[in-house]
């Protein structure tokens, strides 16, 4: 019996990381990035000059190419989705083993229902990109060095493995440099416990194994960064913050929009008394200070980035966690506070396992394009002035059906819409042209929260005239088609509006 009861955590960790992941997984229309990683070349584009066009690296990119020859036009959503977020679940259950292997089961456990519940990692494995990727190699190869480094047999086949697997997060984005900290201690670890029983033709084949791998990366960076406009203007708009600087970014707001109403309260107050066991909190600590350093020092818009330095930040609440748990029995005493500390810390979990639910896999309303109640908060609405990141929340609205109607109708060839242009422009075959709009497609609640607002041209179109089309969702509408004469947006242009 008392077996059973021990395997209830695990089971709810299990369930978090399936059902946060996969459940109405298909919902949603493509969002953000997604549409831009599905594999569609242009005509006459070779697949390496259309891996060259892109800003990072190619995985999430051929893994959309595999998907190609189930679903050739990507109409199935939770198809496409699912090797990403297949890749997430296995991103929790390796990193439980990871954290095991430094600092045993409770601590794994709790480090892990942290990541698992937390918004951010919800929301990403959600998506068509490249961050369940990353996360999955980047965990593997800090587990298999960590083999390397405590388990005998894995001492040379955990290196060989550790190395690979960094090249293929490498490969995924190079947000695969910020586990570095924990990565290189790992091979210095390796190394001292080595040197003296290292083989000459041991060392010779793990400096072929370096240089072949860095070479490998090198041949495919180098040439992305001289060849891609796309890959330089990206790093110097997210890095230096040249381009579009209107708007805040806001490190705490985005983590906000994923974590609401408990979450930075919880990871606040348990990362901070993780410092009272400094001795077991300086690996992750080490981990933490250098991605955070990075990106919120250094990096203009870290954006959903900040994922980053929140790995390492789990470790250090579990390790908060568990701090609190050791006064809580030292004040009540060790059967009340086991009690106590069983029924609170359950709770906890299971309150982020709810709240991640609600504004996740539930849809009614979309937070957080609605606004929606939970308890005693209202959450949602995104305050303006701030650049948000939004992936993975539900969003639906109807775009199949509208790209059908618009292209069924479409003589001049030119459409406009208050939506992400290259989001529209999967579903929409047509140039996105505000002068030459034969059609204009007013989008309720858009994903372009920070950029929402419409010229004075096309805000008089809507006032002045109905659409064509109304395309609603449990008697809710969530687009408008509206004909458009050609020509009649310049002659409102030329007239004031």
């Amino acid at each position: 019996m008392k077996d059973r009861v021990k395997l209830v955590p695990i089971l709810f960790l299990i369930f978090t990381a399936v059902w946060l992941r996969l459940a109405n997984l298909g919902y949603s229309d493509y969002q953000g990035d997604e549409s831009r990683t599905l594999w569609r070349l242009k005509p006459g584009q070779t697949a390496l000059a259309y891996l060259l066009s892109k800003t990072k690296g190619p995985l999430e990119f051929l893994i959309t190419y595999l998907i190609r020859f189930i679903d050739p036009a990507f109409h199935n959503r939770f198809l496409v989705r699912l090797p990403f977020a297949l890749a997430g679940i296995m991103a929790v259950f390796f990193f439980y083993r990871l954290v095991q292997l430094h600092y045993g089961k409770k601590i794994a456990l709790y480090a892990t229902l942290f990541l698992s519940t937390n918004g951010l990692f919800v929301g990403l494995f959600r998506i068509v990109q490249y961050q369940p990727i990353i996360i999955l190699f980047s965990i593997l190869t800090l587990y298999c060095l960590s083999l390397a480094v405590k388990v005998e047999r894995w001492r040379f086949s955990g290196i060989y493995l550790g190395v690979l697997f960094w090249v293929a997060a490498l490969f995924s984005h190079y947000d695969a440099v910020f586990i570095a900290p924990f990565a290189i201690l790992l091979f210095a670890q390796w190394y001292t416990q080595n040197y003296n029983t290292l083989s000459p033709t041991r060392l010779k084949r793990l400096i072929i194994v370096f240089l072949a791998s860095a070479l490998v990366l090198m041949g495919y960076y180098i040439p992305l960064y001289i060849l891609s406009h796309s890959a330089k203007g990206y790093l110097l708009s997210r890095v230096a913050g040249i381009g579009d600087t209107s708007l805040i970014p806001s490190s705490i707001r985005n983590f906000n929009l994923y974590n609401p109403i408990l979450g930075i309260y919880v990871y606040t107050a348990l990362c901070a008394l993780a410092m009272t066991r400094l001795k077991k909190a300086l690996l992750p600590l080490a981990w933490f200070a250098f991605s955070w350093g990075i990106l919120e020092l250094i990096v203009y818009e870290p954006g959903t980035h900040i994922y980053n330095y929140m790995i390492p930040a789990t470790v250090l609440a579990a390790l908060g966690l568990e701090a609190v748990e050791l006064m809580v029995k030292k004040g009540l005493g060790e059967n009340w506070g086991a009690v106590f500390n069983a029924i609170w810390i359950a709770g906890m979990f299971m309150s982020l396992t709810a709240i991640s639910h609600l504004i996740f896999v539930d849809h009614t309303p979309e937070y957080p394009f609605e606004k929606r109640r939970i308890l005693f908060w209202t959450i949602g609405g995104i305050e303006e002035g701030y650049r948000l990141r939004i992936y993975g929340f539900p969003y639906y609205r109807r775009w199949d059906e509208i790209g059908e109607y618009v292209t069924s109708k479409m003589r001049s060839g030119y459409y406009v819409t208050n939506e992400v242009e290259f989001l529209a422009g999967y579903y929409i075959p047509y140039k996105f042209d505000p002068i030459k709009a034969e059609y204009f497609i007013y989008i309720y609640n858009p994903q372009t929260i920070f950029e929402r607002h419409l010229s004075r041209k096309l805000l008089y179109w809507r006032k002045h005239y109905p659409p064509d089309k109304q395309f609603e969702l449990d008697g809710k509408p969530v687009a408008d088609v509206y004909k458009m004469p050609p020509g009649t947006l310049q002659k409102l242009r030329e007239e004031g509006y």
